[in-house]
């Protein structure tokens, strides 16, 4: 029993450390080296408990990309008007960074240093980003064409409403600065986000 704890105590350390290693240089700068000297541990441990660097992304990040490209395929192709699509996204999208802070960073690196490696995460998972976009088009077109909102680019949309999501995730330092919040003060902020992220998109849609 011992030996187990000891066991997922240092497979915990590891994966904390590839996390925060993985975050700050991307999957192509980290090395297997800095990620054993974060965890505190060597590098044959390391590769006793996990192979390849590559296993190790997947384990810590690629299902937590999975998870937020399948979740938004879903209610980008699931029923519901334009609004509802809107209303769902901002709760999927804030809920999601919410429960994993470095989602964000991580997602920026990638796209930067390897974008089609997080295009084959959202393919495998299920998640098509052409099929995702046809759908988002199609929600768009419909609430158009019955004039609930004013003609406007599906793209340019869906960029406006997942950006209002994310940049005070990525800009929380300087909010809390400028605004003078602390954390219980922040998080009371984004919950009131996602009313607030809404009724902007919305209000901007009238015809």
């Amino acid at each position: 029993m011992a030996k187990e704890k000891r066991d997922n105590g240092t497979e915990k350390a590891i994966l904390d450390a590839a996390r925060k290693v993985f975050t700050h240089r991307g999957f192509a700068g980290a090395r297997m080296d800095e990620i054993a000297r974060e965890a505190g541990i060597n590098r044959a441990l390391l590769h006793y408990y996990f192979r390849s660097k590559d296993k190790l992304f997947d384990l810590v990040f690629a299902q937590r990309a999975r998870e937020f490209f399948l979740g938004l395929a879903g209610i980008i192709g699931g029923p519901g008007s334009l609004e509802d699509k809107i209303k769902a996204i901002v709760e999927h999208d804030i809920d999601m960074i919410r429960s994993q802070p470095d989602l964000p960073i991580f997602i920026m690196q990638e796209l930067t240093q390897n974008p089609d490696r997080l295009v084959r995460m959202a393919v495998e998972s299920g998640a098509n980003p052409s099929m995702m976009m046809k759908a988002f088009r199609h929600a768009v077109k419909e609430a158009v064409d019955k004039k609930v909102v004013r003609p406007i680019d599906a793209g340019q949309l869906l960029i406006n409403v997942m950006s209002l999501c994310v940049y005070p995730f990525i800009a929380k330092p300087m909010i809390k600065a400028v605004q003078e919040l602390d954390d219980k003060q922040f998080e009371k902020m984004i919950l009131k986000r996602k009313q607030e992220i809404v009724e902007f998109v919305m209000s901007s849609l009238k015809p």
